[in-house]
């Protein structure tokens, strides 16, 4: 039996100079805007399904011309396409259904203030997902990765192939710790998940 794990990645509502005092200005939020992920088999390392959502702001509904040009999600991507953060939130756990998560840094936090943002029922509001961040600046420091390096630079860093570019795109940026993943193992990395499914 194949062991599956769900790679996800997020963006979320920002403004010039919001990372760098960690959304501690006034009336910033980490609000999530889109969700990509993908289903990836750690016997082939293969994707297999992938998922990807737009989800409506509701502390801040504009996005800032900052965020707009960082990932090219538009107001109108937003109007015409988000869900409210519960329907949303439901169809990525839907997606991943029993499977493990993981993501490269502090989404998983992300995730868990938007459910605080939302009031969601305690039956719903757990979330947990494993940071793989640490496994990538440890295991492929030799191949490019360093600390600062975010997800959507993770394939090109290790030089594994990448179809396309398109970095802060959560889909892409899934893709990309995917494919860097599969390059480190193919170069012996030692398993991130072995012990941990």
């Amino acid at each position: 039996m194949s062991n599956i794990v769900v790679f996800y990645d997020t963006e979320y509502t920002s403004w010039e100079g919001a990372m760098d005092n960690d959304w501690k200005g006034p009336g910033q939020y980490r609000e999530l805007v889109q969700i990509g992920a993908l289903r990836f088999d750690l016997d082939t390392l293969e994707a297999k399904e992938e998922f990807l959502i737009l989800i409506k702001p509701v502390r801040n509904p504009q996005l800032s011309a900052f965020f707009t040009q960082l990932t090219g999600i538009t107001q109108a991507d937003i109007e015409r396409d988000a869900l409210d953060f519960p329907d949303a939130y439901r169809a990525f756990r839907a997606f991943a259904g029993a499977c493990p998560t993981a993501a490269y840094g502090l989404d998983a936090r992300v995730v868990r203030e938007n459910l605080g943002f939302n009031a969601m029922p305690d039956t719903e509001a757990e979330f947990d997902s494993h940071n793989i961040g640490p496994w990538f600046h440890e295991q492929g420091a030799a191949h490019g990765i360093t600390k600062g390096i975010n997800s959507g630079r993770l394939a090109a860093a290790v030089g594994a192939e990448m179809s396309s570019i398109q970095e802060h795109n959560a889909l892409h940026d899934a893709r990309s710790i995917a494919a860097a993943y599969r390059f480190l193992i193919g170069k012996n990395a030692r398993p991130f998940f072995a012990g941990k499914l």
